[in-house]
């Protein structure tokens, strides 16, 4: 998995927000099992609440591994996309557990995608978000949990 630099990151989720970002190959099928946890680490009860997550393709640019990890600038995607809607499943929102899954054979991604040659020097990349929509309880509001996504796509060099 690629280790990405601190300031790139902080493009896509601002400061000390919560941000999963991979690499991916071409047409991967993956899942990762995330649990939301308590300030003491507790799992946190989420019952009642909705989790979507939605991702959409974005123009990288100036893509290069540097010392502190990879860098990149990040922008719309032109024309403009759909947003994709990732699959959550197995959720078990007393125990503040979920499973997103990744399915990159979905996203739209074609196997003759110039970003994805395998001397591509800025491969295919979406952002997102995973939205944990908690409903209002007694005296407390309403609360959205945001984390973010960001990640790449690049050729095995079989593909493409």
């Amino acid at each position: 998995m690629a280790i990405f630099n601190k300031l790139s990151l902080t493009q896509v989720s601002g400061f000390n927000n919560q941000i999963i970002a991979g690499e991916l190959v071409y047409n991967q099928k993956t899942y990762w099992n995330l649990t939301i946890s308590n300030s003491d680490g507790t799992a946190r009860d989420l019952t009642g609440s909705t989790i979507s997550s939605q991702i959409l393709r974005r123009q990288l640019s100036n893509v290069r591994d540097s010392r502190y990890g990879l860098t990149f600038d990040i922008a719309d995607y032109t024309p403009t996309p759909t947003p994709v809607n990732l699959t959550i499943t197995n959720q078990n929102l007393a125990g503040g557990t979920f499973t997103l899954v990744i399915d990159e054979s979905a996203w739209s991604v074609i196997s003759t995608d110039t970003q994805l040659d395998i001397n591509a020097a800025n491969p295919v990349g979406f952002s997102g978000n995973i939205k944990i929509a908690i409903p209002a309880s007694g005296s407390t509001p309403a609360q959205d949990l945001i984390i973010f996504l960001l990640f790449l796509v690049r050729s095995d060099g079989v593909t493409n």
